[in-house]
């Protein structure tokens, strides 16, 4: 991968370092049959939709703008500088909040990675949404750039959840052109956590919002890898699992693991970690049942030697 220069981009200034110029990935495009991507389509050569919110902030809202730039360093920089600004002629706000500073960009594989200092990861949720929804649709209009990657410092940002985000494609926020922040869902979760013995259940129950698009299952799973000070309740995963993917049908979620659920288990009961997940995922409407796979493979002996073969119900006899 690719670094651009570390120096810091507060609003419209200093310079994004970039290597490959639009030019060249129009050409590799061309050889390649065209590429088809997620870019917004753009009113004439040389313009482009620079994204903002619109006076209420609840939706996105954008405005057309031209020019002659072609190398992608110095077209990134100039789009990241109409981002910043909220023109006086225009019913569009910036969703670039003050003290947020572009650190450094790299690229590869049609994915733009942005740097951004810690006050993006302090964002509250509506502001943040629009914030990435903003940047996103702006700079995925760049030749050669499908995907955004964001980061706070260099942690990867994480969403409604303790989840990183990954790369974001236009696609991600067609929901807030238009319809707005009415693609952006409100519910109570009910999550189960250990207690401090490691042998009984607790519950906790958490307002949130999130987006349309983000896995509300996902989200449910990455909050159990994480203490809530004062309540008694205590992770049942460690923060160094992944979660391949995950996937509802027909009532089933399936849950799909990397090995590091095997190998970094906590020292709690294994039926508390597994009713920990089934549980909190079973308080979902649509979910009735929890499918464990690791690497893909259900075949799986657990902690205790308990099989994952077969799904889990929920099942509150763990409950202190």
């Amino acid at each position: 991968m690719r670094q651009t220069g570390s120096r810091g981009i507060p609003g419209r200034k200093g310079p994004v370092r970039f290597l490959i110029p639009v030019v060249i990935l129009a050409l590799v495009c061309g050889l390649l049959g065209g590429c088809t991507g997620t870019r917004t389509p753009v009113q004439g050569e040389g313009d482009y939709r620079i994204y903002c919110q619109n006076v209420t902030g609840t939706a996105l809202a954008y405005r057309i703008y031209h020019t002659e730039e072609t190398l992608m360093e110095n077209l990134i920089s100039e789009l990241w500088n109409e981002l910043c600004r909220t023109p006086e002629e225009e019913d569009c706000v910036s969703v670039v909040q003050s003290g947020i500073t572009l650190l450094k960009t790299s690229y590869m594989t049609n994915n733009l990675n942005l740097y951004f200092n810690s006050v993006v990861s302090g964002m509250d949720t509506i502001a943040q949404l629009l914030f990435r929804a903003a940047v996103v649709r702006t700079l995925t209009g760049i030749a050669g750039v499908d995907t955004v990657t964001f980061f706070a410092d260099d942690t990867p940002l994480s969403g409604a959840g303790y989840m990183p985000l990954g790369a974001q494609s236009a696609s991600d926020y067609v929901d807030l052109i238009g319809r707005g922040l009415s693609a952006s869902k409100k519910t109570t979760i009910v999550l189960y956590y250990a207690d401090e013995s490691g042998t009984k259940l607790v519950s906790s129950s958490r307002d949130i919002v999130y987006e349309s698009s983000y896995s509300l299952e996902r989200d449910v799973v990455s909050r159990l890898m994480k203490d809530l000070p004062g309540e008694g309740c205590y992770a049942t995963l460690p923060s160094t699992v992944q979660v391949i993917s995950v996937n509802e049908k027909d009532g089933t979620c399936y849950l799909n693991f990397d090995a590091s659920f095997l190998t970094d288990v906590l020292p709690i009961s294994g039926y508390i970690i597994l009713y920990s997940i089934v549980n909190s995922l079973c308080e979902l409407p649509e979910i009735q049942r929890v499918q464990f796979m690791v690497e893909g493979d259900s075949n799986i002996i657990f902690k205790e030697n308990i099989s994952l073969a077969n799904p889990f119900m929920q099942d509150l006899d763990y409950m202190d």
